[in-house]
């Protein structure tokens, strides 16, 4: 009967790391570049197993043992899950309180069940005890099951103060729980008193619940009013991109009207044989109306009217602009793509204002076999991201500016590509999309 129990208890612990470990990879996925995941899934599971073998082999294992298995629950986190270390802290912490409290609600129940106290119950590990093992990780695994949404939600949506709040709240819920714990599992405990511990635990976790709940609610409320606003702010970019080209097409026209009559001086300059007048007239010409806008000629309609349509800006502005496009970029002509790049030189025009000496832009489009990359560069006078790393905007109206880099991840999202901004002497926008 020893043996039975014993074989009972070492596949039921074997099952808890495993439970645990899952739900951990769930809520946070594995990173992209990790090899080997079914290895290293069995392989932490199994540290985590032999260390639970210390349990209740010296003063104080359960705690120490416990606060061990979050330690390698948040390393293994680090090391081979995504997200945020706020973020995993957070769901290798809320993994523990939800396996602790549930362990000690199946043990509080059971020892008053059976009228006993939990000291007796943790020394003699017959097979009550090994009955109330297998319901605790079946109670761990269906609430593992039924908060998984919930925790993924917040490991994905919840901001950092969320994240930290949240961090606050569990951490005081698992020492809350771990000192229930050592209080019950004293000699000598009362059942008056375990029942009070148990129902002091319960609403311990139904307060955390409650508040975790209302943040989510919230969030969700917020991030329907950002995809409302940032619908709002799509539309009024789609009118203020027309009038830009409105813009541009008179400009052409006018430069049209012009350039007829700056032919019919010339004419008239060359057939009264005034060369000289002449050439002057031309080297002014050249200068004044032509400059140095220099045209772009790719296979995207789209792009073409995009890059066109901002070097006109930017010799308006005094801004240095230049363009270099490799390989087919037919693939390209279509209005996200066209609203990206339209978006990116926006931003490149808006933070060359900023500066007092230099004010260059620097485009590139490279095609490849299966992607295209874009890469709009822009000089700054000091570091953008070492300050402002969300890149949020600076001035006064924020509800009205600012949003340009928010449309830009929108869209290329849209193309599942990526977006990316790093500085390098000059701050650069890189943006992938697969073809």
């Amino acid at each position: 009967m020893d043996i039975a129990n014993f074989i009972i208890g070492q596949l039921v612990g074997l099952v808890e790391p495993f439970l645990a470990i899952d739900f951990i990879i769930k809520c946070l996925d594995w990173k992209e570049q990790v090899k080997h995941r079914k290895q290293l899934y069995i392989g932490v599971c199994l540290v985590w197993f032999i260390v639970a073998q210390g349990n209740g082999r010296f003063e104080g294992s359960y705690t120490i043992i416990a606060a061990f298995d979050m330690c390698l629950a948040y390393l293994f986190s680090c090391l081979f899950l995504r997200k945020t270390a706020g973020v995993k802290l957070m769901i290798c912490i809320l993994e523990e309180v939800i396996s602790n409290i549930c362990i000690l609600s199946v043990m509080q129940l059971t020892t008053y069940i059976i009228n006993t106290s939990i000291f007796d119950f943790l020394e003699n590990e017959g097979m009550i005890f090994q009955i109330g093992a297998i319901v605790s990780k079946i109670v761990v695994w269906l609430v593992y099951k039924g908060v998984y949404t919930y925790f993924r939600y917040m490991a994905i949506h919840f901001p950092k103060e969320q994240i930290v709040l949240t961090n606050v709240m569990i951490g005081f819920t698992a020492v809350s729980v771990i000192c229930i714990f050592l209080a019950v599992s004293q000699k000598g405990v009362s059942h008056y008193t375990v029942v009070l511990l148990l129902i002091v635990s319960l609403g311990i976790i139904a307060l955390c619940g409650y508040v975790i709940y209302m943040m989510i609610t919230i969030s969700k409320k917020n991030e329907k009013m950002q995809l409302y606003q940032l619908i709002e702010l799509k539309s009024q970019e789609q009118e203020r991109q027309l009038e830009e080209w409105k813009h541009s097409e008179e400009n052409i026209r006018k430069f049209r009207h012009d350039y007829k009559n700056h032919c019919m001086n010339m004419e008239h300059l060359l057939e009264e044989g005034e060369y000289e007048s002449l050439g002057k007239y031309l080297k002014q010409f050249v200068a004044e109306e032509l400059g140095e806008v220099r045209s772009i000629y790719s296979d995207s309609p789209i792009i073409n009217a995009v890059f066109h349509n901002k070097m006109s800006i930017c010799k308006e502005k005094g801004i240095d602009i230049s363009c270099d496009i490799t390989g087919s970029v037919k693939c390209l002509d279509n209005l996200i793509v066209g609203s990206i790049l339209f978006n990116l030189l926006d931003n490149a025009i808006e933070a060359c204002e900023k500066n007092q000496k230099e004010k260059r832009i620097i485009c590139r489009i490279a095609r490849e076999a299966d992607e295209v990359n874009i890469f709009v560069e822009n000089s700054i006078e000091q570091s953008v991201l070492a300050e402002n790393q969300l890149l949020e905007t600076t001035k006064e109206k924020k509800d009205q500016h600012g949003m340009g880099h928010l449309i830009v991840e929108e869209q290329v999202k849209k193309l599942d590509g990526m977006v990316e901004y790093y500085e390098d002497k000059m701050f650069c926008a890189h943006v992938y999309l697969p073809m």
